[in-house]
């Protein structure tokens, strides 16, 4: 079942800028700092048993999170990608230059009429100047090579060649842009071009951006090109643009862009153990920079962790008549601030109906709330 809201939880959509995340951590750690001279600090959350003890490094913990990242970009956005929930903003709404960034609706719109094997001709009015992937005017090219094209070195003619092949002018694929935009969600996005140049209009928010990257991630031949730190294809050397690739533990896409404009901008998605990031800058005077505070905080601060009843031996239980059966959960994993990871405690809610048949619930609590409560399977062994 869906976990009820805890007042100590901080893992769903926390806004660790705003000013109700700041006075709410500040609040928990006065308390926690008031308990100092008595040994481990106590929170008590109205549960006589389970109240919750902070340690000076959970605390530490709090007070890092309450800060957030240093971040320079004008707007910025960190989000969790397996629950898709917004973990620190600043002007996620502002609506600033995308640059090459939208490129990636470019590629995906181009798939909803082009299929990768097909091949084009390179039309003059492609090449267009600024980042190329290198095409001739009547070169026969893959739709494949031109999403490597577009999405690696950045390159304008790519995006425009794929533009063009499926909409047959700018302006019809630009106009199926903006339509996919307004079905999306993505009230703060407009295009005026499939490549990204500056122009009147061109704009989009770090929200916004972070939701069409999501679409792009979950398009498996997208994914895999953006993954990419370099590629050959059909004669081309292609230089992925994204610094963070190879070099960033757990990288794994997306895209930058670069305008007078825009500055530097960059999506960018990390994936570790414990979890997986997605963040976005703009107008950043350090796209790399930013991003790796971003995605530090995320891996530093938060973890999903699997809880469930382990196969062993001391998950099992006697029926009233004596038969043994071994309880088992579904994997169910709980994203959690590290902080919260030592304060969860579990409980097996056990009875036995009127024929003597086991049945119950577990439970993950913080404090007094119900974090998680799933069904317990009963495997009756074999007398």
């Amino acid at each position: 079942m869906d976990r009820p809201p805890s007042s100590f939880s901080l893992s769903r959509s926390a806004d660790f800028a705003s000013p109700w995340g700041r006075w709410f951590c500040l609040v928990i750690i006065g308390l926690a700092l008031a308990g100092l001279g008595a040994g481990p600090p106590i929170l008590r959350s109205g549960h006589t048993t389970h109240p919750l003890r902070l340690s000076p490094g959970q605390m530490q913990a709090l007070r890092a999170m309450t800060t957030g990242p240093t971040v320079a970009a004008t707007a910025a956005i960190l989000v969790d990608r397996r629950e898709n929930s917004v973990l620190y903003r600043k002007n996620a709404e502002k609506t600033l230059p995308m640059a090459s960034t939208a490129k990636l609706m470019t590629v995906l719109v181009a798939l909803e009429t082009l299929s990768p094997d097909e091949v084009v001709t390179v039309p003059a009015e492609a090449l267009v100047g600024g980042a190329t992937m290198g095409l001739q005017t009547g070169e026969r090219v893959s739709v494949r090579a031109l999403l490597y094209g577009a999405l690696l070195p950045s390159g304008n003619d790519a995006a425009m060649t794929l533009a063009l092949a499926a909409a047959g002018s700018e302006a019809a694929f630009v106009e199926r842009m903006n339509r996919r935009a307004a079905e999306w969600g993505l009230a703060h996005t407009h295009f005026v071009n499939p490549t990204g140049f500056d122009a009147p209009g061109q704009v989009s928010t770090a929200a916004d951006l972070a939701e069409l990257a999501r679409r792009a991630l979950a398009h498996p031949l997208i994914a895999a090109i953006v993954a990419l730190p370099q590629a050959e294809i059909e004669g081309y050397h292609l230089q992925n643009t994204n610094q963070l690739l190879g070099v960033f533990a757990g990288a794994y896409g997306v895209k930058t862009g670069t305008t007078d404009e825009a500055g530097q901008v960059l999506i960018a998605a990390a994936r570790r153990r414990q979890g997986d990031a997605l963040s976005v800058v703009l107008r950043s005077p350090d796209r790399y920079a930013d991003t790796r505070q971003l995605l530090e905080f995320y891996f530093a601060h938060w973890l999903w962790t699997d809880f469930g009843l382990s196969h062993n031996v001391l998950n099992r239980v006697i029926a009233p008549d004596g038969s043994a059966y071994i309880l088992r959960t579904p994997s169910r994993p709980l994203f959690l601030p590290r902080w919260q990871s030592g304060q969860v405690w579990t409980y097996r809610r056990i009875g036995f109906d009127e024929t003597g048949r086991p049945n119950g619930h577990f439970q993950v609590w913080l404090g007094d709330r119900i974090l998680l409560e799933t069904p317990i399977t009963f495997l009756r062994q074999p007398s």
